[in-house]
């Protein structure tokens, strides 16, 4: 491999694996999340036996209907309204649906979904068979639920803390009310045991004997949560047709490079064609829908809550008239579930930009390798394998452009001696040591650069692959062999005793292979110091950067190791055995 695109390579890595230690750094620890949710009864509290939950009553009731008022009677002011309204007295209720897919957990305080969490089994924490289902609602206790609805702008109160009435429905079907000083709120929530999918309707109702104005706005909350699978968690939306995210550690905090200076420009904000927006990570996503008649009237805000830890996406409608005895009505469609393509689309078609497959450019990289893991999987049921395979396949097609690489590198070794008499011969004069090197490399038909377009030829195909790997839930807790059972996570042979220290074996051996292939790599022009610097720290860098990496991106990169390694002794025996001929 070439220095120079290896340091660039390694200089991308150091980035990302500086990015990650910083995220991991911000995390609360996993006994606090775990409190938070039980606190906010996140374990299932209120559902019937065998799964269904216990709805109150059958069929919905308090529709909104309108009413008049005569023209005369003067309506009371905003402050009025807002100071006499009585505080409702509702108990706290919570609710649940179980289905073979997912576990709804809903509460009356703020009206809307306190916990989700995905039944099936390739959905679990851990690769453990006992292991908890994953939760999906990473809100804490101290936040809003998920869809809750501050409506403050209606004068009567922060509506996200508010206590609802649970008016009725079904065992897939609820009705939140609250009513107070006039105006009545109504949140229906409709579930399909059979889909990650949900259905939203909200209805603000107007009896104030006045037409009203306000905003109509949704929150989705999320936190930091110390599992592998939460590690990139995003607030994330698709606004006229770009999609933006923003790390949920960054947000309100000016991002990992606030260092560098330039002051922080507000919140991430987009409003026109909002599609969806809600909250993201590697494999799952979690997010509101639009319906299409309300989408181009929305705006969507990432909001900072605990800066680091906690923040929020908002949907809101701003300056939205209710006249007296009116009812403006919102629907959205929601979905709460894995990153599988097929399931993607059946819900939303812009969904499936939510799976980050890169650039534009090596988008089309990207799906293939996606199709080729798949297929490759298909002849041998082993994502480890189909990694090798892929690997060994990738170095087959680009033989040509490595040969090429590896004879010219080849060729540069053997001109090591001649370039070393030139450097000490002209070691006070660089621009005559320059000279007399380029002559020599003219006579003998070298050209200096010669390893470095090649590589440069199949850097897409790295990158590309890069996000193939990233972005495959299908390798989220797939086994390869021995104790490697998740190649979506950083593998662990064992923990040393006292310091925490885990043993990761792929990361290390990737590290010495680097190491040989460093030390077989001609060193041209270089002092010393450099030499060093190339041949020790950079695959001693290489192998921190590369201990938190999934394992399966390891793997691929220890094996195109190598292959390099092979490729290159290869070479250097045929042209030994060509200069003895």
């Amino acid at each position: 491999m070439d220095r120079n695109t290896l340091l660039a390579i390694a200089l991308s890595l150091l980035v990302l694996s500086a990015w990650s230690s910083w995220e991991a750094a911000h995390m609360p620890p996993p006994e606090e999340m775990e409190a938070a949710r039980t606190e906010a009864g996140g374990d299932g509290a209120g559902t019937a036996p065998g799964g269904r939950s216990d709805w109150p009553g059958e069929e919905p009731t308090g529709e909104v209907t309108r009413i008049e008022r005569p023209a005369a009677e003067q309506p009371p002011s905003a402050d009025r309204v807002a100071r006499d309204a009585p505080a409702p007295e509702v108990a706290p209720w919570t609710g649940g649906l179980e289905s073979d897919l997912f576990r709804v957990q809903l509460d009356n305080r703020g009206a809307g979904i306190s916990s989700w969490k995905l039944l099936h089994e390739d959905y679990r924490i851990s690769t453990d068979k006992d292991s908890d289902p994953i939760e999906l609602v990473t809100s804490h206790a101290d936040d809003n639920v998920v869809l809750a609805t501050p409506l403050e702008g209606l004068g009567i109160g922060n509506l996200g803390d508010a206590v609802f009435q649970v008016e009725g429905g079904n065992s897939e079907r609820v009705v939140f009310i609250h009513e107070r000083a006039g105006i009545q709120v109504r949140k229906t929530l409709t579930f399909d045991p059979e889909s990650y999918a949900f259905d939203v309707e909200l209805e603000v109702g107007n009896r104030t004997g006045r037409a009203i104005t306000s905003d109509l706005d949704l929150v989705w909350p999320a936190a930091t949560v110390d599992l592998n699978d939460f590690r990139e968690q995003s607030l994330i939306m698709l606004a006229n047709d770009e999609v933006e995210t923003e790390m949920l550690q960054s947000v309100g905090s000016g991002g990992f490079f606030s260092f560098l200076g330039g002051g922080d420009e507000g919140p991430t904000q987009a409003s026109g064609l909002i599609e969806w927006a809600g909250v993201s990570n590697r494999y799952f996503l979690s997010v509101l829908i639009p319906s299409a008649k309300n989408a181009s009237v929305a705006e969507v805000t990432f909001l900072p809550v605990v800066s680091g830890e906690r923040a929020m996406t908002r949907i809101v409608y701003p300056d939205v008239e209710i006249p007296d005895g009116g009812v403006v009505v919102r629907n959205f469609r929601g979905y709460m579930g894995p990153k599988v393509s097929e399931t993607l689309e059946s819900v939303h078609p812009g969904l499936q930009r939510s799976i980050d497959l890169g650039w534009s450019w090596i988008e089309p990289l990207t799906r293939f390798f996606h199709w080729f893991l798949a297929l490759l999987y298909g002849v041998w049921p082993n994502y480890g394998v189909a990694i090798i395979l892929v690997t060994i396949i990738v170095r087959v097609v680009t033989f040509p452009i490595m040969q090429r690489q590896m004879k010219s590198m080849e060729r540069m070794r053997e001109l090591q001696p001649a370039l070393k008499e030139i450097q000490e011969k002209h070691k006070e004069d660089r621009q005559k040591q320059s000279e007399a090197m380029m002559k020599l490399y003219r006579e003998e038909g070298v050209n200096p650069l010669g390893g470095c377009f090649p590589m440069l030829l199949q850097f897409p195909v790295f990158i590309g692959l890069f996000y193939a790997l990233q972005s495959t839930i299908a390798l989220r807790h797939a086994d390869f062999a021995l104790w490697i059972n998740d190649l979506s996570a950083p593998e662990e042979l064992f923990t040393l005793p006292g310091i925490g220290l885990p043993i990761r074996v792929l990361p290390i051996v990737m590290g010495a292979s680097m190491f040989i292939q460093q030390r077989m790599t001609p060193m041209t022009g270089m002092d010393p110091v450099q030499a060093r610097m190339m041949t020790t720290v950079m695959p001693i860098m290489m192998t921190v950067l590369f201990y938190q990496f999934p394992s399966g991106l390891v793997l691929y990169w220890m094996i195109s190791n190598f292959l390099g390694i092979g490729h290159q002794l290869w070479v250097r025996k045929q042209r030994a055995a060509a200069g003895e001929s």
